[in-house]
């Protein structure tokens, strides 16, 4: 009788070694990093606020072999929706990552820390109505 014993270990296209965001003014800069990007095809980058139930795409980014990109999300203000009975205006907001292969998906969160002020918020908002 022949006894094999065998391992299989998942392997990723890519080691995630940034992954933040954080408010600029009136967007959000969204900003990460992978160690390589062999077999990495893209990234999804989705937004949730703490109200939602479910991650939006925000962006697709194809993988161009630079390592570390960043994404402005400058449509941020326009989903805060209006103050809830907790006080918060849709915050604080989760972004998720995906970084796409052949190999399978990998996904990351990172919560946006902080929440903007009333001036950010409405600059926000003024701004948008002229997008």
């Amino acid at each position: 009788m022949l006894l094999v014993l065998s391992s299989a270990a998942a392997v990723y296209a890519a080691t995630l070694t940034l992954f933040t965001a954080a408010y600029s003014g009136t967007v959000v800069k969204v900003e990460w990093e992978v160690s390589n990007e062999v077999d990495v095809t893209g990234f999804e980058l989705a937004r949730k606020s703490a109200t939602e139930t479910s991650y939006t795409t925000v962006s697709t980014t194809a993988a161009t072999g630079q390592r570390r990109y960043l994404y402005t999300d400058t449509n941020v203000y326009r989903t805060t929706g209006t103050t809830g009975t907790t006080g918060t205006l849709g915050g604080p907001y989760t972004y998720r990552l995906t970084v796409r292969s052949p190999a399978g998906d990998q996904s990351y969160l990172t919560v946006l820390a902080g929440t903007p002020s009333a001036v950010q918020r409405s600059w926000g908002t003024i701004k948008s109505m002229f997008r």
